[in-house]
């Protein structure tokens, strides 16, 4: 399915989004700690690139987790119910989340459309500093879609093999 491949494509171009931002702020940080100790020469602008590349990694990051099912949920409730219901609650549950993520998605471009100026040291546009939350913002929201087409495709499945006779997927 072209959805499935789109998030897969995603998620691939994340990961290594995150690890390179992972990678450029650990070597920022240690070059400015070794320079600034060993030679008394300290950098002035690995602040700017730490935070930038944290930020990604926060919002971008986010997405990913969001994807891998990775952040905290609470199921004391849902867990008491049938298998079958417990899908379709879980369909309805990722449902409600998607308006949120669509007016994040909204409050990501008015952030973007005033954000004015230049970063104090690198001198760059103050909407690259912004431009992660709103990615972040968008592929929760793809991400979010793509989880509820998978939730309903899971929903009806456990629905089908019960009402031919089979083990649920993912029951013994």
């Amino acid at each position: 399915m072209l959805l499935e491949k789109m998030a897969k494509a995603a998620d691939w171009l994340l990961t290594v989004w995150i690890v390179g931002a992972l990678v450029i702020m650990v070597l920022t940080i240690i070059s400015d700690v070794f320079l600034r100790e060993a030679l008394d020469y300290p950098l002035v602008w690995n602040l700017e690139v730490a935070q930038y590349c944290l930020i990604n990694l926060t919002y971008v990051g986010a997405a990913l987790a969001f994807r891998h099912r990775a952040h905290i949920s609470i199921s004391v409730f849902t867990s008491m119910l049938p298998s079958r219901i417990q899908r379709w609650v879980d369909v309805a549950g990722r449902m409600l989340v998607l308006p949120f993520l669509a007016i994040l998605v909204y409050s990501g471009v008015q952030i973007l459309q005033k954000a004015k100026g230049v970063t104090p040291t690198l001198r760059l546009p103050i909407g690259v500093y912004y431009f992660p939350i709103f990615i972040g913002a968008v592929l929760l929201f793809f991400y979010g879609i793509v989880q509820i087409v998978e939730a309903i495709r899971d929903a009806r499945s456990v629905g089908q093999s019960e009402a031919e006779g089979g083990t649920p997927r993912g029951a013994i």
